[in-house]
């Protein structure tokens, strides 16, 4: 049963945009650069904080983008798309990305072709993924993009960027 936020009342109101905001800015989030195979320059990129697994078997994602990109009826259209999580030292390529649904033209040496023909950054990840686009659903004021995965590589040995609170940073784990 769908609701909005007019027929709620009471407990089952929904919570104020300010107050669902600050707590979750107050969420670390892994901070990636989503990329497809379309748009002027050839490719177009976002910087995204909601891409996440979906289903192991199949190997699938999930990505969350703010309908105002454009980036989702381009991924639907193009059929591919690829997630590339951003190591620790690439915050300047996060900001970069950041405007909305921004052509790639500073960085287009890192953007290199994928084993799927899709975009991807050759360097500055931890991990990419390269996914066939399998469905498209709206979600309040964003697209929901789900892929499928047909490629992945990692690279272990850097630290991922993170998000938290309006600012970038790392991870550093705890000698346990």
């Amino acid at each position: 049963m769908n609701h909005t936020s007019r027929d709620l009342t009471g407990q089952d109101r929904l919570v104020e945009t300010p107050r669902f905001r600050a707590a979750f800015r107050q969420v670390p989030a892994p901070v990636a650069i989503v990329l497809v195979p379309a748009g002027p320059a050839g490719v177009t990129g976002i910087t995204c904080t909601s891409a996440t697994s979906l289903s192991g078997q199949p190997p699938m994602v999930l990505v969350a983008v703010d309908e105002k990109t454009g980036l989702a009826p381009l991924a639907e259209r193009a059929g591919r798309f690829s997630i590339n999580y951003l190591a620790a030292d690439r915050a300047a390529w996060a900001q970069a990305f950041a405007a909305r649904g921004r052509d790639l033209d500073e960085l287009t040496a890192a953007v290199v072709t994928g084993r799927t023909q899709v975009p991807t950054l050759a360097t500055g990840t931890t991990a990419v993924l390269e996914c066939r686009t399998t469905a498209v659903h709206q979600g309040g004021d964003h697209w929901i993009l789900c892929g499928e995965v047909l490629h992945a590589r990692s690279q272990t040995d850097a630290r991922p960027l993170l998000y938290l609170n309006g600012r970038y940073g790392t991870f550093q784990a705890d000698e346990l």
